[in-house]
């Protein structure tokens, strides 16, 4: 056999070259594809951080009141709202940064009870469609003093005795938009049995005649409905042979009768077994017995929920066990006062705590001096007996719970909302005052320059 053709040769070599620059242009085509995908990526995550507004708070230290607290510690904002919370964190270039590397910040209080700059005035009876969103006029109320004392948002209620009505919650600054943050609990009053009793039970009467009379309207229409049903069944023979394609028509809905507004949260409750949150009001250990009398006769209604008046010799050591056992929400003073007749000083809220009780805590009055003296009588609760973090929840989850919004506001947490208080010490250290105060993600207010 003879050699092969020389051509055959460079063919091959031809080949191999060609398949070499093939894989080659392959490679760059991978390369470049991988790269434009990076490139992308980028460019996405980078057009995000331009759409989300960040801003990161350097901390000298961060109290969350849902974990641990961080020295040192950052929260990572976006668009008004907790994304990060820690030390360390990672956040954009471009994030904005707020520098509060010698303060304290934690979430803002929340005053649960209070008729803050509103006008006072006298009302009795059943009025369970009032509402102290009527009365609230944001641009006629100095917010200053609650600002001062760090407060991001309070419930307004209706006054009077009896049941007055709703309470309303509103943020103490920040855009008007934001500001409602909607209806709260209903106040009903048993300061004063001799009147409130009655009061009460006439309203559960009028409540049940409510009920009876939607229930009659409709045992009436239903009836109506047969009979309609029945005649209808009687001349269906005649009506057949005349139109047997005739569709029959649908009965039509019940409408119910109106149902007093006065009443009407006392109705849900009655039939529905839900309803807005009833806050009763005791100024004593009586008071309670009195109520419980009461609501033996609706035990629809919820004891959940208690405004516990304290004087300087409150006598609740009679029925506090009972109100564990309920495992009660309990709004009250901060103070510590003496049991009845005595000199022996009784810790009111905690012996609530000690019992299972949850715990909000409330200024002394609505001056701008209780205001201020709030975190000092904290203090004066933690030296007593009560723990530092009931006393600080007390006056922020706890009435963010009480209020339906714990999932917005109360802890600084991933999603809730940066309603935040800026401190230049400790909260409940002597002589610390607030610096600045956050609303929404915004600095809404800050302290004066001091000369």
């Amino acid at each position: 056999m003879g050699q092969p053709p020389r051509q055959s040769t460079r063919d091959s070599r031809n080949g191999h070259r060609r398949g070499r620059m093939m894989r080659r242009g392959r490679d760059i085509s991978f390369l470049a594809a991988l790269l434009a995908g990076m490139l992308a990526a980028v460019g996405a995550r980078a057009a995000e951080d331009q759409r989300e507004q960040f801003v990161v708070i350097q901390a000298g230290r961060v109290i969350t009141l849902a974990g641990p607290e961080y020295t040192g510690g950052q929260i990572v904002l976006v668009d008004g709202k907790v994304r990060l919370v820690g030390a360390d964190l990672e956040y954009p270039a471009s994030a904005r940064v707020i520098d509060a590397r010698g303060e304290v910040v934690m979430p803002g209080m929340i005053h649960l009870r209070t008729r803050w700059d509103l006008p006072s005035y006298t009302r009795s009876g059943v009025h369970a469609d009032r509402n102290a969103e009527r009365e609230v006029f944001l641009s006629e109320i100095d917010f200053d003093a609650l600002l001062r004392a760090g407060f991001t948002a309070v419930c307004f209620y209706p006054g009077g005795t009896g049941i007055t009505g709703r309470a309303a919650v509103y943020r103490t600054a920040g855009d008007e938009k934001i500001r409602h943050l909607g209806a709260a609990w209903l106040r009903i009053t048993m300061t004063s049995p001799g009147r409130d009793k009655k009061v009460l039970r006439d309203a559960i009467t009028r409540a049940r005649r409510e009920i009876a009379k939607v229930e009659k309207a409709r045992k009436e229409w239903e009836e109506k409905q047969k009979k309609g049903k029945e005649e209808k069944n009687q001349g269906a023979g005649e009506e057949e042979g005349k139109d047997g394609q005739e569709k029959e028509k649908e009965p039509g809905k019940f409408t119910p009768p109106r149902i007093d507004p006065a009443v009407l949260p006392l109705v849900q409750w009655l039939r529905d077994k839900k309803g807005p949150p009833l806050l009763f009001e005791l100024s004593r250990a009586s008071d309670y017995r009195h109520l419980e009398q009461v609501l033996a006769e609706a035990p629809e209604l919820p004891l959940e929920l208690l405004y516990l008046s304290a004087g300087s010799s409150p006598d609740y050591h009679y029925v506090i066990a009972e109100l564990g056992e309920r495992k009660a929400t309990v709004v009250t003073q901060a103070r510590i006062g003496y049991l009845p007749y005595t000199v022996t000083r009784y810790h009111l809220p905690a012996e609530l705590v000690r019992t299972g009780c949850r715990l909000a805590l409330v200024p002394m009055s609505d001056s701008p001096a209780a205001l201020e003296q709030l975190r000092s009588r904290l203090a004066e609760l933690v030296r007593a007996g009560l723990s530092r973090e009931d006393a600080l929840k007390a006056v922020t989850l706890r009435p963010a719970e009480v209020l339906g919004l714990a999932h917005r506001l109360g802890t600084i947490e991933k999603g809730k909302e940066a309603d935040l208080v800026f401190l230049d010490g400790d909260p409940l250290a002597p002589g610390t005052r607030v610096y600045r105060v956050m609303i929404a993600g915004r600095i809404v207010w800050e302290a004066p320059e001091q000369p």
